[in-house]
């Protein structure tokens, strides 16, 4: 072989090579996709809602300045409330309607309400809770003497003593209002309800004994046997 052989001609093409890969190759892999129509709908912010339905923004400040109105503090309604019921009870006890009722006051000597002190503290030592109460004893009186009391006033004698012009009720007729030598004591007849301190009153008119204390004294004279029977 001798060097001025001529260079043999290449069997391949080189550049045919190249162009056979090109064919070769994925068309996905070489070329980019085209951008798809959708997906910039998708991307896009939506749009806001229309103006008519969102809520009035003009109504939330009036519902906000009613709300503390429409629902007072517990404290300050529990206040109003104490002080209703304080009012009404003052109403109620200065009702005339309501009124207490205050038994009725005689004027009794001293010698007779001495022996009535001295009968309740009797009773209450011998009955204790049972005992009677001044105006019960005072009641029990005039019923046990009632005949006589009936006729204590009405029976009065009038005479023209020895030496006298005019005359006078007798030494024995019983006083309608009493001259005391000591100061009378004043006795609330506890125990005696409306009904029959109205119904005493009428006994006093009845009987003509001109005072609701001269019936009561004369009522417990007789009891006690203050006076002797005349």
């Amino acid at each position: 072989m001798s060097s001025s052989r001529q260079k043999a001609k290449p069997v391949f093409d080189p550049h045919a090579l190249d162009q056979d890969l090109e064919e070769l190759w994925p068309l996905s892999q070489s070329r980019t996709p085209p951008p798809v129509a959708g997906t910039d709908a998708v991307t896009e912010p939506a749009a806001p809602p229309p103006a008519d339905s969102a809520p009035p923004i003009e109504h939330a400040p009036a519902r906000s300045a009613t709300a503390p109105t429409a629902s007072p503090t517990p404290s300050t309604s529990g206040g109003q409330v104490d002080r209703r019921r304080r009012l009404a009870s003052v109403s109620a006890s200065s009702s005339p309607g309501r009124k207490r009722f205050r038994p009725p006051e005689v004027l009794l000597s001293a010698e007779v309400y001495d022996e009535l002190y001295r009968v309740q503290i009797a009773e209450k030592k011998v009955r204790r809770g049972l005992a009677r109460t001044m105006g019960a004893i005072v009641l029990d009186a005039i019923e046990a003497h009632a005949t006589r009391l009936a006729t204590t006033w009405a029976d009065q004698r009038f005479a023209v003593g020895e030496g006298q012009l005019f005359e006078r009720p007798s030494s024995n007729a019983v006083p309608r209002r009493r001259r005391h030598a000591t100061a009378p004591r004043t006795v609330v007849l506890s125990g005696v309800s409306a009904a029959n301190g109205k119904r005493l009153d009428d006994l006093v008119q009845a009987w003509n004994a001109g005072t609701r204390s001269a019936l009561v004294e004369q009522a417990l004279r007789y009891e006690f046997a203050v006076l002797p029977e005349h």
